[in-house]
């Protein structure tokens, strides 16, 4: 006789494979009402609107296009296939003012594009002309000015993007034209700090030899902003190289930055204050540690008192005091090419290689703490491996971004300190990897190739993205099917909008059917079909998909 099949207890998490639990939970809160399962809180893109038409201009100073005018304060770029209207150029940017969603005007800087001043255009040039938004690279590195909760977003094209609803370019007009990359950037590292100034806050900005830096301290100075390039010229990497410049403002008020097999240092001298026009104020040394030869410092972290530098090369972490003139015995790691690492309640995780391995050390070795599912990350089977992302924590769990081979499987993963892991978030574009986080609460952005998305606090996904896969069960036998009958789905409360989807399939490679779809009527909180048919059964996954509000405690299959 078949026995019934029940499905709760979603606080578990993803199991190492399906053979041993949940397959796959993924955009699906398992913490709010631990044992119960709803759909994950809704990502919304915060990045620039893409843009790239056609236009006219007058010599009213208005533009003109289709449709599609993005927001005041868009930086964008112009192309023409003969001359463009006089007062415009290429190898420019400039800002939105927008008029309606057809018409805009444009200005040099957001200040002036928010004041509506307007560059004055005289006559309509020839040829076609194209309007064009400065698109985001892969984003890499994320800080907050702590003083007003400003957020800094660095991407591949050495492009920084500032706001915390909307983003909006930190316009470099010595270097940026719009169109491509700034010369010698990958946007490899970039950190914030006002040593001891009141009046000041310093963003400094990696290129592959260079630092630029620039006082971000007031809106005037991020919408009108005055840039020192090569702030720094004097860095170990040549101007070509694609280096790590994790830079982090450590505990003792001192920048650290990873430079090749060096660690530079930036401090504010005694009785000074820090300004950027003044070399007297501050000590920069470009080899305050030395690796060994053919070593790269990848990554920084503080654990107490010591620094530790990842190393890209070896498989190493070289723990550092930060004034003895060497690191102390290095800590080995299983894996070769130690990329990440990230402090979490006195315990640093580490991302190394490429096979989804998670690590952990207190400081004076190195042990296994979670292997992510091969299921989850190669469910092929190919031993293609991984992409590391970005390294976090939000409210004492560790967040990672991964690109992984298994099909929309790519996106930021939230390990909990007991190992339960679930994939809470894939960007709004699409699966791929999350390669920074912004965490500034119990929610946090994530950054990806060509975008940021920002948590909302209200809603939660509203087209069945929420998605639970069972454990794949053996329910009977070869000679002894079983059979399945009716489908109850059981609710902790009623929910006033949302639907529940109930999928099957009968081995772990085809693609889910659909059984049932129970929408919420504000009073249920049991849903039954007792008309599924499922017959001839031997082995089974259920596959569980949310929208909106509801709160599942169970799904059962009766005989």
């Amino acid at each position: 006789m078949t026995e019934p099949l029940i499905i709760n207890n979603f606080d578990q998490a993803i199991a190492d494979s399906p053979h041993k639990g949940f397959g796959l939970i993924k955009r699906a809160d398992i913490k709010t009402y631990p044992g119960a399962v709803k759909a994950g809180k809704e990502l919304i893109s915060i990045a620039p609107t893409s843009l790239s038409k056609t236009f006219t201009a007058a010599t009213t100073d208005i533009c003109t296009i289709s449709s599609g005018v993005p927001i005041t304060g868009t930086a964008v770029y112009l192309t023409t296939t003969g001359m463009l209207p006089a007062g415009l150029s290429t190898g420019t940017v400039y800002f939105i003012i927008k008029l309606s969603d057809t018409t805009f005007k444009l200005a040099t800087t957001i200040t002036l594009a928010e004041a509506g001043t307007a560059v004055d255009i005289t006559d309509t040039g020839t040829g076609t002309h194209t309007v064009k938004h400065v698109a985001m690279g892969t984003v890499n590195h994320y800080v907050r000015d702590p003083r007003t909760d400003e957020e800094f977003w660095l991407d591949s094209n050495g492009r920084v993007w500032f706001g915390t609803t909307t983003l909006n370019l930190l316009h470099n007009s010595a270097l940026d034209d719009g169109s491509t990359a700034l010369a010698n950037a990958n946007g490899r590292g970039m950190t914030i700090s006002a040593f001891s100034s009141t009046t000041a806050m310093f963003l400094f900005v990696f290129r592959n030899r260079l630092i630029d830096a620039i006082d971000v301290f007031g809106s005037s100075n991020k919408k009108t902003p005055v840039w020192t390039n090569g702030w720094a010229n004097d860095m170990n990497n040549g101007a070509g190289s694609n280096n790590s410049h994790h830079a982090i403002f450590a505990q003792d008020n001192i920048i650290y930055y990873c430079d090749d097999r060096y660690i530079g240092s930036i401090k504010e001298n005694s009785g000074s204050t820090f300004a950027l026009g003044d070399s007297g104020t501050y000590t920069h040394n470009t080899q305050s540690l030395d690796l060994p030869s053919y070593e790269t410092a990848e990554w920084l972290e503080e654990l107490g008192q010591e620094l530790l530098i990842a190393g890209g090369t070896w498989n190493k972490i070289y723990p550092w005091d930060r004034v003895s003139d060497s690191f102390r015995i290095p800590l080995a790691v299983p894996e070769n090419n130690v990329q990440r690492l990230k402090n979490v309640g006195g315990l640093v995780y580490i991302l190394a290689g490429s096979f989804g391995i998670v690590y952990q050390t207190q400081g004076t070795y190195v042990q296994l703490f979670k292997e992510i599912p091969r299921h989850v990350t190669d469910n092929a089977d190919t031993i293609q491996g991984i992409t590391w992302g970005g390294i976090d924590s939000v409210n004492g769990a560790l967040l990672i971004g991964m690109s992984v081979q298994t099909s929309g499987n790519s996106g930021a993963y939230l390990i909990y300190p007991d190992g339960r892991l679930v994939l809470d978030q894939i960007p709004t574009t699409g699966s791929a990897n999350v390669t920074a986080f912004g965490v500034t609460n119990y929610l946090y952005k994530i950054g990806y190739n060509g975008g940021v998305d920002n948590h909302s606090e209200l809603d939660r996904y509203s087209s069945f993205e929420g998605v639970v896969q069972s454990a794949f069960y053996k329910v009977a036998t070869k000679t002894e099917k079983a059979t399945y009958s009716v489908l109850e789905v059981v609710m902790a409360k009623p929910a006033s909008a949302g639907s529940i989807r109930i999928g099957y399939r009968t081995d772990t490679t085809s693609s889910f059917t659909t059984l049932s779809t129970f929408t919420a009527d504000g009073s249920a909180t049991t849903f039954k079909d007792d008309g599924i048919g499922l017959i001839d059964i031997e082995n089974i996954q259920i596959q569980i998909e949310i929208s909106d509000d509801p709160e599942i405690v169970e799904v059962r299959l009766l005989p």
